[in-house]
């Protein structure tokens, strides 16, 4: 009996020790001596009765995710924050109950610690274009929010900013097959939340047209259209689809269904205008599409229609020039091609003098808005400067057909100059 007893008393003066020496390495830890925190609690573990004690776990956790986010200690281990992962989730194995007390008492720091500080440094990582890196830690924190969710502690299940920037990293880094599996968890759960996360539907979209899955791109430019109905990306992958089938009738519906959706689209509007631009204005007129004159009204009315959102828009104001200067050269051509001097023959050409005219007045104020704005600059690039000498050179012929000498010498004289400024 006796000796029974004097077990029992030695069993728990063991235990008494046990705890005496953990509140010790507790407060190491409490002081920030991380170093001998660490002996401590390594030393502790290795005594078998410690190792189904889920606080002594718990405490190196609590002491490892310390030493990684520490600049002086951090090299005592290889990663920090996995071992405290690792040890969080041993003393939940081993007592859940407890080992969700300590968090809660602790406002779940330690866990959300590991997962932040992964975050962060896959962020710093991704910053500096170290993309790999930056995947491997994302995917990480990831992985302990997943955890975190499924105990109930907090997050979402689809936690949005961690894929995002998971998916930008994989896809700076090459990493295709995922980027595509990233993108399409926040694509097909709708996130848009922000304007950036339309990169999702541009992305999968794109991917979708290169591999001629044209379902699944569809798919995705519809569901982007759907949800960022401005975008002016998602369309042009349309484009580029209807252009491979060859299919010149889709893609004028395709501009039009798009700028009904979109008055104010500056852009589509003016990309449609200049298409019907380069297959109406053609060099031979046996070449000109037979419903070219109403071409010509569409391409007017879309012009006018980007010059009402931006009226001094150069590109639109110098195309919408041209688009009447070269349907007046078409007229003039055809004005001359009358040899006879028959009554009808005297009249027709006059009406067509009569248009050239008229298709001279519309160009005069659109051309020279290009020119003000060119002769008020002093070098010009070379791009602006053919521009420039276009809007001349075409001024010089609008004034010379309305019999205004004096005008058309001084925009031929400023064209001649031109390669000077």
């Amino acid at each position: 009996m006796k000796k029974i007893m004097l077990i029992a008393f030695m069993a728990g003066w063991t235990l008494g020790l046990s705890a005496q020496n953990l509140n010790k390495v507790k407060d190491m830890l409490k002081d920030n001596q991380l170093d001998k925190a660490k002996e401590g609690i390594d030393a502790l573990l290795t005594a078998p009765k410690n190792q189904k004690n889920a606080e002594v776990w718990y405490t190196k956790a609590k002491i490892y995710g310390a030493i990684a986010a520490s600049d002086q200690f951090k090299t005592l281990v290889a990663d920090g924050r996995a071992d405290a992962f690792d040890a969080i989730k041993k003393a939940q194995e081993i007592d859940k109950t407890k080992a969700t007390t300590l968090l809660t008492l602790d406002n779940y720091k330690p866990i959300y610690d590991i997962y932040g500080s992964y975050f962060d440094a896959a962020a710093s990582q991704y910053n500096a274009e170290k993309y790999e890196d930056a995947l491997a830690n994302f995917k990480k924190s990831g992985e302990i929010g997943t955890y975190i969710f499924d105990q109930g502690w907090g997050l979402y299940k689809l936690d949005t900013t961690l894929v995002y920037y998971s998916a930008l990293a994989a896809m700076n880094a090459k990493k295709e097959d995922e980027a595509v599996a990233l993108f399409q968890k926040l694509a097909d759960a709708k996130v848009a939340a922000k304007p950036e996360h339309v990169t999702s539907f541009r992305y999968l979209a794109k991917y979708y047209l290169d591999k001629k899955d044209y379902t699944n791109m569809e798919k995705y430019v519809k569901l982007g259209l759907e949800l960022f109905p401005k975008d002016d990306y998602l369309p042009l992958v349309q484009f580029d689809y209807l252009r491979g089938q060859g299919d010149k009738k889709a893609i004028y519906a395709k501009y039009e269904e798009l700028i009904a959706a979109n008055p104010d689209g500056f852009d589509m509007i003016v990309d449609y205008a200049n298409e019907l631009f380069n297959e109406t204005h053609v060099s031979d007129a046996k070449d000109r599409p037979a419903d070219y004159a109403e071409r010509c009204a569409k391409i007017e009315t879309l012009y006018k229609k980007a010059l009402a959102i931006k009226p001094d828009a150069l590109e639109v104001n110098l195309n919408l020039a041209k688009h009447y200067f070269n349907q007046a050269l078409f007229i003039e051509d055809d004005m001359n091609k009358i040899k006879g001097k028959t009554p009808d023959d005297l009249k027709k050409k006059d009406e067509l003098k009569a248009q050239v005219l008229s298709l001279c007045d519309k160009a005069i104020p659109p051309f020279e808005v290009v020119f003000n704005e060119y002769s008020n600059k002093g070098t010009l690039k070379l791009s602006e400067k053919s521009e420039y000498k276009s809007a001349c050179n075409n001024l010089a012929y609008c004034y010379d057909r309305k019999g205004d000498k004096a005008k058309s010498e001084f925009y031929q004289k400023k064209y001649d100059e031109a390669d000077n400024k």
